[in-house]
Parts: structure tokens; C-alpha cells; sequence
């Protein structure tokens, strides 16, 4: 591969990297939402078991945790979680990529 060749890869992996960063901002939203939802919907639970069914405290948050709708905004916030997960490790990756690059153009180029 050629100097030039490493210079625009080079600057396609810079630009990926901001993409994935702008993208990290919204999916990091995403989960702050999604954890919002969950933790209401685990409190309204956690109270209406104790309030309405006379559930002991110790017992309802285990209760509430396999109520299904409670359930369901558990594992969308789970979901959430993991996409802002792998987009921290797609960020790792490209920063190493262009690090490895600018080797290689340093190399090509006696720099």
C-alpha cells in the first residue's frame, strides 16, 4: 500500500471515528431514557405490591423485577446498555486503527 493510500485510509478511520462518537452522544441518551423508564416503572411496581396486594417490603422488589412490563423496560435498558457498550469498544478499535496507520505512514515515509 502506498503512502497516499494510507493517508486517505487514514482519514476515512479519523472521520469513522467522529461518526461513531456523534453516534455514542445519541445512543447514550437512548440508555440514560431507557434506565429513566425502567427505575419508574420498578417504583410504581415495587409500591403497588406493597400498597395493594400488602406484599412485604422484602418481597417486592424480587416480585417487581418479573413483573412483564417492568421486565420488558429492564431488557430495552439492557439492549441500550450493550449498544453503548460496543460503540466504546468500536471507538477503541478505530484510535487503535489510526495509531497503527500513522505508523505505517511514518515507516513509508522515513518520518
Amino acid at each position: 500500500m502506498s503512502g497516499q493510500d494510507l493517508v486517505l485510509l487514514l482519514r476515512e478511520q479519523r472521520a469513522l471515528l467522529i461518526d461513531t462518537v456523534q453516534a455514542m452522544k445519541v445512543i447514550g441518551r437512548q440508555l440514560a431514557q431507557a434506565t429513566k423508564e425502567y427505575k419508574i416503572a420498578l417504583r410504581k411496581e415495587i409500591l403497588r405490591l406493597r400498597v395493594e396486594d400488602g406484599v412485604a417490603w422484602t418481597a417486592c422488589y424480587d416480585l417487581a423485577l418479573g413483573e412483564e412490563s417492568v421486565a420488558e423496560l429492564r431488557f430495552k435498558r439492557d439492549i441500550r446498555q450493550s449498544d453503548y457498550d460496543v460503540c466504546i469498544e468500536k471507538i477503541n478499535s478505530l484510535k487503535l486503527e489510526i495509531r497503527l496507520l500513522e505508523g505505517e505512514i511514518k515507516q513509508e515515509w522515513g518520518a
